[in-house]
């Protein structure tokens, strides 16, 4: 008797699961998998497992959310990223608003390979980002950007108005292209009188890439510029694995650029030279 009250129970709770999971391609690919639970996270009953691993995502009701949740949301659903390169310097945008606006211009390629077409896409910064931006920003600069996706309406010259695509940018990085010839003539340029053997070019790729780590997560280096007793003694020291730094006059000019956007967003948080938190300026990596 018990047996059988075990057995109906059971099924009454497998109808119930398929009830509330209709659109499971897990159930619909495999009819038969609704007794097989193969590959299931730890713990609890096999049918719960099951339950948690195929559950329907929540629903957001827009009706219960005020106007400042809707414009986060329609950020997250129009985010967008790109690595390109900037096609003009940045100018000021002239706007009624008291915000301090600039604009550009991003050539971007859907693929790495040189004969590959691009397309371009306005970027528009504000306030701080605009700030930073426009300071430090050049043509030619390769970059990465984040932020969402809005449009606008351009006349054509001939009274035809066509549909943009802009990018309102909430994060920017500058981005690495280690693998181009022109960084191996840079350097050769820099140490013309020793000479490069691989060993050389060797260190020098290997200090490129510490130079990329530490952007990366800056918060996990020492920044020891402004206490330095001795010459000798790095710039920057890994926290953990005791890796250094020192700023050389024949670094690159991205590393120079990357510090000075490094500092000034700790000034602005008001941490001076300690390098302990994450910055929204770091350097990416972009293989050529």
């Amino acid at each position: 008797m018990k047996t059988f009250r075990l057995r109906l129970v059971n099924k009454l709770i497998l109808s119930s699961l398929q009830r509330l999971l209709p659109f499971s391609f897990h159930s619909v690919a495999n009819p038969k998998s609704w007794n097989s639970f193969d590959d299931v996270v730890e713990g609890g009953s096999a049918v719960y497992r099951h339950a948690l691993k195929f559950q329907r995502p929540s629903t957001i009701n827009w009706s219960d959310m005020n106007c400042h949740d809707i414009e986060l949301l329609g950020k997250l659903e129009n985010s967008v990223s790109f690595i390109g390169s900037v096609a003009r310097a940045p100018k000021v945008l002239n706007t009624k608003s008291r915000r301090f606006s600039i604009y550009t211009l991003l050539n971007v390629r859907p693929s790495r390979d040189s004969n590959s077409s691009s397309f371009r896409v306005l970027l528009l910064m504000r306030d701080k980002m605009a700030e930073v931006a426009f300071k430090h920003l050049k043509h030619d600069d390769f970059i990465h950007v984040s932020g969402y996706l809005g449009s606008y309406v351009k006349d054509d010259g001939c009274r035809n108005l066509t549909l943009r695509y802009k990018i309102i940018v909430e994060e920017l990085n500058y981005v690495a292209q280690h693998c181009k010839k022109l960084s191996y003539r840079e350097y050769e340029e820099s140490e013309s009188s020793q000479d490069i053997g691989d060993t050389g070019l060797d260190k020098h790729n290997n200090r490129i890439h510490l130079w990329q780590v530490f952007f990366t997560n800056p918060h996990e280096w020492w920044d020891n510029r402004k206490r330095k007793n001795n010459p000798r003694q790095p710039d920057f020291k890994h926290r953990d694995t005791d890796e250094a730094l020192w700023l050389n006059q024949n670094d690159p000019p991205w590393v120079k650029r990357q510090l000075q956007l490094l500092d000034l967003k700790m000034d602005e948080r008001g941490q001076g030279e300690h390098v302990n938190t994450h910055s929204r300026v770091s350097s990416w990596v972009y293989d050529e």
